[in-house]
């Protein structure tokens, strides 16, 4: 146990109260930067300013009546670590190193993700919060991508996403297994980045037994599942209240024993957040590419986590039930220091930092749509809360703070098909159905202005707010499964499992893979082991022939090709700024409407209709306005109600805080200081 234990506390990275500046004299607060993850703002469409004039969004209103407004433009491949990585350095990928969030490098197999661009430790140069705390200032990052493992001594980090730090318990669906079909269709995408803990998983329904508690009356045959997540085991009963003469479920009674009674909920409710007890084993990266440690040494390594979760029961019929299980994501183990979980938790409640999770779960069935409202509407309550939260308490000179929501709601399945004229479902949405779409996203949009209110009663006049977002989301209409493609060219080999849609690429066959999220690997000899760059005549020539395929030979049925721009890697950085070093043989970009797909399947298609409606992976920025992102500043010096001119970019806003705050701008940083937003 004296091994566990000291491994534990290095794990943890527990910090005594002493060393975080929360108490003693009051510190001015100068900086809040709010970067809500994927909200579109757009001069067409996602029109905010207008919104904003309008009454609808008062609190920006009041930030643009009081600052500068406008738009930026992220960076190739445009998503989440690598535009995040940018804001916060001011640099593009080439200099920061943030290619994409999965990474593959030299000397690893490329079934692992080698480097993961969500970590703190992949950048190459160190971010806002890092230099600003080396100057002897303090800083908070709520949900920040990038953020941890933590690189603050004196600051508070509150979990980073996806960065491997920390204990965190990603919420799950159950459903029922005699869902062959969806479970095909799922494949991989039944975990956290396809190869992480689970997202859903599939039980069967049984004949009740052993239960103590007393059954209650049912009019259909009751039905039992046993639900199992994180070492605790949750059992269910679906029953009939309803005396119709039908089969008609329509609950389900949850407990934890078979003895209590945990909760019980009518079809589409929800539970109470409930208690419950988690085990996490800190020697399991939970990671299905990597090798593990022995079952038993992974047992021995678990600890225990008290935190609590909500049940909802999208569907309650035994043969097709759909059972949500919504986490309490913050935990002593993703704060640092972590003392101050128990007083967020008391202040604000179980925290809901977004809903759905990646890949997207609640994209399958109509029923899906209202569980994705309730979460989302949760994860704003709560992110607005601790924004007055973390002004009153932080004791901090700068907030840096992320709420992943809107990107989850655009990217989804439901909302950004009605309404954006290049999705495929545009013309099929009647226009009393668009308007319950656009009632729906804004009200997404409010919350987000709500935050935003609570940050503006909590800034003085002397604070700089600051509001801006990583990236826009374009319409997705349909998948390029580019494996699929190869295989079809006999440039890769795998099997499939024909019961889960599961995967296994032969390595050693497989000359040309696509792997997440723009890049091509190509060795002549076989890509099996820890992959090398290779060279030479038959290395160029195969590589030729992948982009002479790619460019003249990957069409849809309608002879719409998906490539935007293929680009061998000696000239990524020259032509789409990203790092030689972290990229495949070949970078690939998409036109707008199509997004690459990793996953190989049997039917063996190259494209199909895609369920979700959003994307913004692999797409050159510049290609649509509907990357575009708001830019929104106000504090001491800056001109009031002043639109800029032209469209500013990313790795401009860094050095722009940096001079409003009288701080020397790093050798590293490559944007400038924006002109004209200080009075004269």
């Amino acid at each position: 146990m004296i091994a566990v234990t000291a491994a534990l506390a290095a794990f943890l990275l527990l910090t005594p109260r002493s060393s975080v500046q929360t108490g003693g004299e009051k510190k001015t607060l100068k900086l809040y930067w709010f970067i809500p993850d994927g909200l579109r703002a757009d001069p067409d469409i996602f029109t905010i300013f207008n919104w904003a004039k309008e009454g609808k969004l008062p609190h920006l209103r009041k930030m643009m009546e009081s600052g500068t407004w406008g738009y930026s433009q992220p960076v190739f491949p445009g998503h989440t670590p690598t535009n995040f990585a940018t804001l916060l350095t001011g640099s593009s990928p080439k200099i920061h190193g943030i290619a994409d969030g999965p990474m593959h490098i030299e000397g690893y197999p490329l079934k692992m993700v080698s480097k993961g661009g969500f970590s703190s430790i992949a950048k190459k140069v160190p971010p806002i919060w890092y230099t600003l705390e080396k100057r002897g200032m303090t800083a908070t990052l709520l949900s920040v991508p990038g953020s941890t493992p933590p690189e603050l001594d004196s600051g508070i980090t509150i979990r980073g996403r996806w960065g491997g730090w920390g204990i965190d318990f990603p919420s799950i669906i159950f459903q029922s297994g005699g869902d062959q079909g969806l479970r095909k269709q799922q494949g991989m995408d039944t975990r956290v980045f396809s190869f992480g803990s689970d997202l859903t998983r599939f039980s069967e329904a049984t004949e009740p037994s052993s239960w103590q508690l007393q059954l209650p009356p049912s009019f259909s045959p009751i039905r039992e599942a046993a639900f199992t997540n994180w070492g605790t085991t949750v059992y269910t009963l679906f029953y009939d209240t309803t005396n119709d003469n039908l089969v008609n479920y329509d609950h389900a009674l949850f407990s934890i024993d078979k003895k209590n009674l945990l909760a019980e909920i009518s079809t589409g409710g929800w539970s109470n957040w409930l208690p419950v007890n988690l085990s996490w084993q800190i020697q399991n990266d939970y990671n299905i590419n990597t090798p593990k440690r022995m079952a038993w040494e992974r047992s021995l390594s678990a600890i225990q986590v008290n935190t609590s979760f909500a049940i909802n029961l999208i569907k309650s019929d035994p043969e097709n039930f759909r059972v949500r299980f919504l986490y309490d994501t913050l935990n002593q183990y993703l704060v640092k220091p972590s003392y101050l979980a128990e007083d967020m938790n008391k202040e604000l409640g179980p925290m809901v930092d977004f809903p759905d999770n990646y890949p997207p779960q609640l994209i399958y069935f109509p029923e899906d749509k209202a569980t994705f409202l309730e979460e989302s509407r949760r994860s704003l309550a709560w992110h607005r809360k601790a924004a007055a939260y973390l002004i009153r308490e932080s004791n901090s000179d700068l907030i840096i703070h992320d709420i992943y929501t809107p990107n989850q709601m655009l990217t989804s399945r439901w909302w950004l098909g009605g309404l954006d004229p290049a999705s495929r479902h545009y013309k099929d949405t009647p226009d009393h159905e668009r308007s319950v779409l656009w009632n729906e996203v804004m009200e997404a949009y409010k919350g987000i202005d709500d935050i935003l209110g609570e940050i503006l009663a909590g800034a003085d006049e002397e604070t700089y707010v600051v509001f801006s977002s990583d990236h826009g989301i374009a319409p997705l209409n349909r998948e390029v499964l580019l494996n699929n493609f190869f295989a079809e060219k006999g440039l890769l080999n795998y099997t499939i499992d024909p019961a889960t849609g599961e995967y296994a690429i032969d390595w050693r066959n497989t000359r040309a893979i696509y792997l997440k999220m723009d890049n091509i690997y190509i060795n002549p000899d076989g890509l099996a082991g820890n992959y090398h760059r290779t060279s030479g005549p038959g290395y160029e020539q195969l590589r030729a022939q992948v982009i002479d395929m790619l460019n003249n030979e990957l069409a849809d049925e309608n002879g719409d090709t998906p490539i935007a721009k293929v680009v061998k890697w000696e000239n990524a950085g020259d032509e789409l700024g990203l790092p030689a070093d972290r990229t495949g043989d070949l970078v690939i970009a998409n036109r707008p409407g199509f997004g690459w797909v990793e996953e190989v399947t049997s039917d063996k298609a190259i494209f199909r209709n895609s369920l979700k409606a959003g994307y913004k992976q692999a797409i050159i920025p510049e290609q649509t306005s509907a990357m575009l992102t708001p830019f929104v500043i106000m504090g001491p010096g800056i001109k009031k109600n002043y639109q800029l001119s032209e469209t500013i970019h990313h790795i401009d806003q860094y050095p722009t805080i940096m001079r409003l705050l009288n701080q020397p701008v790093p050798d590293f940083v490559e944007g400038k200081s924006i002109n004209g937003i200080m009075n004269d």
